[in-house]
């Protein structure tokens, strides 16, 4: 049977009653001394229940603290992974033979942020060079930063003003408290076992920038293990999956191949009209439509089918809808058209209008 700590007054009053036990003509009124000596002991052993419930909660932990969840975490050989840094390529034009050298700076213009070069890059015969840049600031937030570019002190011969070809990816903030629960709950449900399939899951969500992983044993023939990864905001960086795959490296079978990649990304968007309910507007029902299209398809693996029907139950939860019609897509969503390739489906835009 559960222990219920008892009550500051239930605790107050047993130690009243104890003395008038004791006492038969003993003053225990709330104005009398032994009122209040009890009061202030009950205060302290009140006190001291709260502290051995709080012993109790860290001694499990999906119940203690952050930092006792840290230290169980740091029993098992877990640790709280670091934020990574998204990274893109910037394209620079100038005259050609001009060298962009190293660990050069590049500020984002609309976001102000600084980005650095990872490699040095020589203008071509066509005036242009395409530069590898990291963000000097780690995090989600550093993702998505697309448009111009100002190279900050160009060398002769290079043009200050750039643009960023590709959009920053594989940005990921520190990990969650939360985040690493699990995997330490998972490490607990399933020892290591040698090589099994969970194993390599676990080992990737071990290195920083993943966020989880789907391990397809034996996809090439016998002894070969696919490890596709995924970052917090869509498909980690080349970096990223580099670090997986050699970490893999070193605690794998030693006859197991195995192949660590990105999946191919495949946004998916929808189309719906919508019988309003009374009260409520379509500029209403558009905003909470497509957060809940963003949780429906966020929710998806790597390789798993976009049901048509799942549109259907998001518009079918909302308030303010009292009818709807998927318009797109016309059937399920399969995550890839490529042969051989792993997809993943992400979530467009679920676009609204009104029923005839």
């Amino acid at each position: 049977m559960a222990f219920t700590p008892p009550s500051y007054e239930t605790i107050r009053d047993g130690i009243l009653r104890d003395i008038r036990s004791q006492l038969p003509d003993a003053d225990i009124g709330s104005d009398s001394d032994n009122f209040i000596r009890s009061a202030a002991v009950a205060a302290a052993i009140e006190g001291l229940y709260q502290h051995q419930a709080w012993i109790y909660r860290q001694i499990f932990p999906d119940t203690s603290d952050e930092n006792e969840l840290l230290h169980h975490a740091a029993n098992r050989g877990l640790q709280q992974k670091a934020a990574v840094a998204a990274t893109g390529t910037v394209t620079i034009t100038g005259t050609q033979g001009i060298t962009l050298p190293l660990s050069a700076t590049l500020k984002h213009v609309a976001s102000a942020t600084v980005l650095v070069s990872t490699a040095a890059v020589t203008i071509d015969v066509s005036g242009t060079g395409l530069v590898p840049v990291i963000a000097q600031t780690t995090g989600v937030a550093m993702n998505a930063l697309a448009g111009a570019v100002l190279v900050t002190s160009p060398p002769l011969g290079i043009d200050a003003m750039a643009s960023l070809s590709t959009a920053t990816t594989g940005g990921s903030d520190i990990e969650s408290p939360a985040a690493l629960l699990v995997r330490l709950l998972e490490l607990l449900r399933n020892p290591p076992a040698g090589g099994a399939s969970y194993d390599y899951k676990r080992w990737a969500k071990e290195v920083d920038g993943v966020a989880d992983a789907t391990v397809l044993p034996k996809r090439r023939g016998p002894d070969t293990v696919d490890v596709v990864i995924t970052g917090a905001n869509g498909a980690p960086s080349d970096q990223v999956i580099a670090a997986c795959a050699a970490y893999i490296d070193n605690l794998r079978p030693a006859t197991a191949e195995v192949f660590v990649y990105a999946p191919l990304i495949r946004t998916v968007n929808a189309t719906a009209n919508i019988e309003l309910a009374s009260g409520y507007t379509l500029a209403d029902v558009q905003k909470a439509a497509q957060t809940a299209y963003s949780e429906e398809l966020s929710s998806l693996a790597p390789g798993a089918l976009l049901k048509r029907s799942r549109i259907g139950t998001v518009l079918g939860n909302l308030a303010g809808v009292a009818d709807y019609s998927v318009l797109t897509p016309t059937g399920n969503v399969a995550a890839t058209d490529v042969p051989g390739a792993v997809g993943w489906i992400r979530p467009g835009t679920l676009t609204l209008g009104l029923m005839s």
